[in-house]
C-alpha cells in the first residue's frame, strides 16, 4: 500500500504487495502479455513510466515489466524530457503522472507532444477520467489509466497503443 502524498489517498498495485517486495503482487495468470517476444518482427518498443513517487515508479515498472514490457522511469517531467531525448527512437509510448511537482503531467505531456505530436502518452491520474481530459482540452492523451494501476486495464492500454491502436 501506497500514500499519494498529493491527494492523501492509498496507492496499491496489488492487496500483497508489501514495502520490502515491490514484484510480490504482480503475478496475475489472465493478464494479456506482449507479443513482441523472440521472433516477432516488430522492434522491441520501450515504455516511458513518469512519476514522482518512488514507490509508484517500482511497482509500476515491476508490472509492466512483469507484463512483458521494457521500462524506462523518470521521476519528474524534466528527467522524462532528458530521457526521451536520449531515447526517443525505442520509447513506444509514455505512462505519466498528471499530479508531480515542479513540471506536472500536463506541462510535460505538452512539452513531449511538440517534440514528437504522435508520441502515444497515457496520463495516470486517481482522477475520474473526465476530469483529467478536461485538463488538456483539444490535445488530448492517448488515454487515461486510474490510479492504482489496474493490471488488466494497464495490459489492454499498452498492448493496444504499441501494437497500433488508439
Amino acid at each position: 500500500m501506497l500514500k499519494d502524498r498529493h491527494a492523501n489517498r492509498a496507492i496499491s498495485a496489488s492487496s500483497s504487495v508489501g514495502p520490502n517486495d515491490a514484484d510480490a503482487g504482480i503475478r496475475n495468470k489472465d493478464a494479456t502479455m506482449n507479443t513482441d517476444g523472440p521472433g516477432s518482427s516488430l522492434p522491441r518498443q520501450k515504455v516511458l513510466l513518469v512519476d514522482d513517487e518512488k514507490m509508484v515508479l517500482e511497482v509500476g515498472k515491476a508490472i509492466l515489466q512483469r507484463l512483458g514490457n521494457d521500462v524506462i522511469t523518470a521521476a519528474s517531467g524534466e528527467e522524462a524530457l532528458d530521457q526521451f531525448g536520449r531515447h526517443r527512437d525505442v520509447i513506444g509510448c509514455v505512462v505519466l503522472d498528471l499530479t508531480m511537482p515542479g513540471m506536472d503531467g500536463k506541462a510535460t505531456f505538452k512539452q513531449l507532444r511538440k517534440l514528437s505530436p504522435d508520441l502515444p502518452i497515457i496520463i495516470a491520474s486517481g482522477l475520474a477520467v473526465d476530469q483529467v481530459t478536461g485538463h488538456f482540452g483539444s490535445m488530448q492523451p492517448s488515454s487515461v489509466i486510474q490510479k492504482p494501476y489496474q493490471i488488466a486495464a494497464l495490459s489492454t492500454t499498452i498492448q493496444r497503443i504499441l501494437n497500433g491502436g488508439s
